[in-house]
């Protein structure tokens, strides 16, 4: 029920038989609406493939097969069978893959050489679009989205990481204060993303979602960190009260020259 691609086999088993790809010219073909089945021919000079949007129904017999025409009449006169692969592709579901990075160092502006601990978790969701640029990147024949999945979280978690890590060097945006960024990194993430989905998968990449963007504090260098961040707050607010007394005394000693001028 849930599929990206799904090869056409007359058993239901692969390799069930060593004429599994044979198809009789004029067999019925169903395509639903949202499918697009792609027939792959493997000729002597290269493959060659015809591609049926949906919905369909109808023989395979007709110009809508303009490349198996062709081979088809000019090899057995169009009554006998030929070789193909079948494969339905989906382009109408939304096919999501949850990610997680583990916890890696991430630097504060404040303290560029001092780190903390951080992990993201979120959402990854795609659909496939450009067909014909999809089979070109892929192989179709042990397609596995499960796999699949997992290339894509492999490459997202590598960015993730390396974005998230360098976000608030870059940005001047505290550490502590990521958390509470979610939606504004998971865009600028998504933009960067989307090409990198299309150039190196074949799929669009619908939306980008950081769920979490968490800081471990149970380790020592949280602690640490906390500790400075509190030292460096207190050394503020000692110059601010030093700076309004400062200013408090100049007013004082400007209000008393006045009044006896």
């Amino acid at each position: 029920q849930e599929y990206l691609v799904w090869k056409w086999r007359p058993s239901g088993e692969a390799n069930s038989t060593k004429k599994e790809n044979s198809i009789r010219y004029g067999s019925s073909l169903r395509v639903k609406d949202g499918e697009v089945a792609v027939f792959f021919y493997k000729q002597n000079d290269g493959t060659l493939q015809d591609f049926i949007v949906g919905p369909y129904d109808g023989k395979i017999e007709t110009a809508n097969f303009p490349i198996l025409t062709s081979i088809v009449g000019s090899l057995w006169g169009g009554n006998t069978p030929f070789q193909a692969e079948i494969y339905f592709i989906n382009l109408q579901g939304n096919n999501q893959v949850k990610f997680g990075v583990p916890y890696f160092d991430v630097a504060d502006p404040r303290f560029p050489d001092f780190t903390v601990p951080i992990a993201v978790r979120g959402t990854i969701t795609f659909n496939l679009t450009d067909y014909k640029q999809f089979i070109k990147l892929n192989r179709l024949i042990d397609f596995d989205l499960d796999k699949f999945g997992q290339q894509i979280k492999a490459s997202v978690a590598k960015f993730v990481k390396n974005f998230v890590a360098n976000c608030p060097l870059d940005n001047n945006i505290p550490v502590l204060q990521l958390e509470r960024k979610v939606v504004e990194i998971s865009d600028l993430i998504q933009a960067r993303l989307k090409g990198v989905f299309e150039d190196d998968f074949g799929v669009n990449l619908k939306r980008f979602d950081i769920s979490a963007i968490e800081i471990d504090k149970e380790s020592e260098n949280y602690a640490e960190f906390i500790h400075l961040t509190k030292e460096q707050q207190a050394r503020r607010a000692e110059i601010d009260t030093e700076q309004y007394e400062r200013v408090s005394k100049l007013s004082a000693e400007s209000q008393f020259i006045q009044a006896h001028t």
